[in-house]
């Protein structure tokens, strides 16, 4: 077959389909037409038609593929009296009181003191008085992931502190810094003085449990989790002292029927360097029985500086999702049922909070083969760091938090994913809690009685004070349900609509042009190579054995 008779071939093939296809828009090819360059212009037109239209095909598929599920409000509203509500932490500026640091620094220098003068004894000194004792206990706050702390540590000192510590609570089974932090700490009497709950005046260190959290001790209202520390003795403790706590009915979303507490900070004398900059009070909003750290911005954290009064509604949302949600992947959904996310922690309870504590408690084991005490709350069968391991847990947190460069690592990137925590994502069942904050000035008192009347009544501005305020901001709250409603069989409804409006394409259209493509574009060349063939070997013989047709006479 010629060249010539291939382009003749291609020509009558591409001809026919344009004349038989029934795709909007192709016959204007095979017209002749008197304006020059209209074919061309056409052309353009038609490719710029069929681009954009597959390019929207395909980012709905990509969109289906990435999130197939849809959020759709639903017409029930929820009373808030159905909903949990958050606990809150309270955190002061001053991480370790300094009159029971020094009360704790006295007992170890006796006890210094006390092997030092033995014979036999091997103990090294820390310190040569208690003052110097007390400076060198600051060290156990840089336990606390504080990412832009970066201390300047001494192993050599840490070693000797350790030996100390270990010596001086050989009875207990070992020093443990969670606890000794949480003792050192300011008592939540001394923090929270006074509050009301409901109108019926409380008693605050009842109300209060003080439980150690990443950055701080907190002392935590309405906390439903138990405990984790390291001694079973203490365990036992903290969870009769949780569960003796009076509970609180939320059914209120009047602010004059709200829940508030009167914060007073530590007086100049009580204060420690453990801080940066900031000395305003700390508050922490999240579910019941999260670790007290909120990770995932669900909820926040909200500053009160001294001497205000803060105003923090709090607005619950109700959210499920339908049984045909459970057929998509998890990492499609965005979300994980009851059972998954137990299943995924291999433990009782789930929430997306918990799922990053794990990981990064787990990261702090991949890099120093120890958690920070404070971080431990979900699991008691890890190792604790102690202080020689402060300087690997100094060189995580800049890995954790992204900046510097951790020379522990040997992986590189890979290593570094793995604190993305990528695989932990919200419940599909639950509550939702959004906060917002008013803050107005407290009025100070100028007289020596202080306060007349309310909550603040006898109460002085000596120390610095702030009012918190907690309520819920309606009465009732709306629900939302995940339902499966972009399926296949939706996803095609588009994809017809949108090729039919075009230009009247279809799933038949995409066959047509395959056929013209392969198998009409086939029998072409066939029947071309065969006609060559019979002309180019035996068209003699065949023209002459050929019998003619019979034609009758007219």
């Amino acid at each position: 077959m010629t060249q010539v008779e291939s382009r003749s071939n291609y020509r009558r093939l591409f001809k026919e389909f344009l004349r038989q296809s029934y795709i909007n828009g192709l016959h204007p090819f095979i017209y002749p037409t008197p304006v020059r360059y209209a074919k061309a212009l056409w052309l353009v037109l038609m490719a710029a038609i069929v681009v954009w239209t597959h390019v929207v095909i395909v980012n709905l598929t990509l969109e289906y593929l990435d999130q197939p599920t849809e959020i759709h409000m639903a017409p029930d509203l929820v009373h808030v009296a159905n909903s949990p509500f958050p606990a809150v932490g309270v955190c002061t500026a001053n991480k370790i009181s300094q009159r029971l640091l020094r009360s704790y620094a006295v007992k170890l220098y006796q006890h210094q003191e006390t092997f030092n003068s033995s014979d036999d004894s091997t103990l090294q000194r820390v310190a040569l008085d208690v003052d110097e004792m007390a400076e060198r206990l600051l060290v156990l706050a840089q336990f606390y992931l504080n990412p832009l702390e970066a201390p300047r540590l001494d192993v050599a000192h840490l070693q000797r502190l350790h030996w100390l510590l270990t010596s001086y609570h050989s009875d207990t089974g070992g020093y443990s810094v969670r606890d000794i932090l949480r003792q050192l700490s300011p008592d939540c009497g001394d923090l929270i003085i006074r509050g009301i709950v409901y109108g019926s005046k409380v008693n605050t260190s009842q109300m209060f449990v003080k439980r150690p959290t990443s950055s701080n001790v907190c002392c935590i209202f309405n906390y439903r989790r138990p405990s984790y520390s390291r001694f079973a003795r203490i365990r036992e403790e903290d969870n009769a002292e949780m569960r003796a706590q009076p509970k609180v009915v939320f059914e209120s979303n009047s602010i004059l029927n709200s829940v508030q507490f009167v914060l007073q900070d530590t007086p100049e004398n009580d204060r420690t360097n453990t801080f940066m900059i900031n000395n305003a009070f700390q508050l922490k909003i999240f579910p019941q029985e999260d670790y007290a750290t909120v990770q995932s911005t669900t909820l926040g954290e909200i500053l009160v500086d001294h001497n205000t009064i803060v105003e923090i509604p709090i607005q619950p949302t109700f959210f499920s999702s339908s049984e045909g949600v459970r057929n998509v992947p998890p990492q499609a959904r965005r979300c994980y049922f009851p059972e998954e996310g137990r299943k995924l922690l291999n433990q009782t309870y789930y929430s997306i909070d918990e799922c990053l504590l794990l990981c990064r408690s787990q990261s702090m084991m991949n890099h120093c083969g120890c958690v920070s005490p404070p971080m431990i709350g979900s699991s008691t069968n890890v190792t604790y760091c102690g202080l020689p391991d402060l300087p690997c847990l100094s060189k995580w947190k800049s890995i954790w938090y992204g900046y510097d460069e951790y020379p522990y690592l040997q992986e590189g990137k890979d290593q570094m994913a793995q604190r993305e925590c990528t695989h932990c994502l919200p419940t599909c069942n639950g509550v939702s809690f959004s906060i917002t904050s008013n803050v107005a000035p407290l009025r100070r008192n100028y007289n020596e009685t202080g306060y007349f009347m309310g909550l603040l009544k006898g109460l002085t501005n000596e120390r610095p004070l702030a009012v918190i305020k907690f309520y819920f901001k309606l009465r009732f709250a709306q629900a939302t349900k995940s339902e499966l409603v972009s399926t296949w069989v939706v996803l095609l409804n588009r994809f017809g609509g949108i090729l039919s409006l075009m230009y009247g394409f279809s799933i038949v259209s995409y066959i047509e042009i395959f056929y013209y493509l392969t198998g009409k574009w086939f029998v072409y060349i066939y029947r071309s190579c065969s006609k060559r063939t019979v002309r180019a070997g035996h068209s003699l013989y065949w023209d002459e054995l050929m019998p003619k047709r019979f034609r009758a006479p007219n």
